[in-house]
């Protein structure tokens, strides 16, 4: 038994001006300092030896993105921080805010277990400084490049603990491509149940926050039709 092979649905390439239209809004809210430069941290490759849940990924990436870097030291640091600063972030009113501390605290000291953050601790100001070590990043450990308008993004439409999920699934569409090098692929086209699986969560809570980052404009997609029967669409992101 054979099935008939049903042409692809060909969609013109938008121009260039058309690209600038329907991201205007965007690229006035977010403008490139330097032509050809948009803002980023990088975060190293390591976290993906360790068993990290979503919002532990979440929360290493958030901490990337507040981070500055210290040339001496090559580490990339955040001053003076504090569990219920961070639950302001989240987008916690003050009085809910101090609920999530506790849980907060957790997942910072999980993630300086694993190695990938150190909490230094300020008693005078009752603050912390945390340091994350990027100085296996040339040796071959790797690191990806994280945007700043896109976490921007996600934590200016995001509340609460949902933000740290988004900003894992960023953290590991960045992780699968690479925009430079022998195994240059700038762009991303694992399924979602490859994702799931790489964040330890289900294939749906996946799919809706795909569908979120899209939405939202957050990350460069395009959407494909396959040349097959069922005419299935496939999601491809890049950044």
């Amino acid at each position: 038994m054979t099935t008939k092979q049903h042409d692809t649905i060909a969609l013109p390439p938008m121009t260039a001006k058309q690209i600038k239209a329907k991201y205007k809004e965007l690229t006035d809210q977010y403008p490139v300092v330097n032509v050809g430069q948009v803002p980023y941290r990088t975060l190293t490759h390591l976290w993906q030896f360790y068993d990290l849940n979503a919002k532990q990924l979440g929360m290493l990436g958030l901490l990337s993105y507040w981070s500055a870097y210290t040339i001496d030291a090559e580490e990339y640091n955040v001053p003076r921080i504090s569990p219920l600063w961070i639950a302001k972030r989240l987008g916690y009113a003050k009085n809910q805010a101090s609920r999530h501390v506790q849980q907060i605290k957790d997942l910072l000291l999980e993630l300086h277990e694993f190695g990938l953050i150190k909490i230094v601790p300020d008693h005078a100001t009752k603050t912390q400084t945390i340091l994350i070590d990027h100085s296996q990043d040339r040796v071959g450990g790797g690191f990806s490049k994280l945007y700043n308008p896109t976490i921007s993004t996600i934590l200016a439409e995001s509340k609460g603990m949902t933000t740290l999920y988004r900003v894992a699934l960023y953290v590991a569409i960045r992780a699968s491509i690479y925009e430079t090098g022998p195994t240059n692929v700038p762009v991303m086209d694992y399924s979602p149940s490859y994702l799931a699986k790489m964040l330890g969560t289900s294939t749906s809570t996946i799919q809706r926050h795909l569908a979120w980052l899209r939405d939202h404009n957050a990350i460069c997609w395009y959407q494909c039709v396959m040349n097959n029967v069922y005419h299935t669409v496939k999601y491809v992101y890049s950044d």
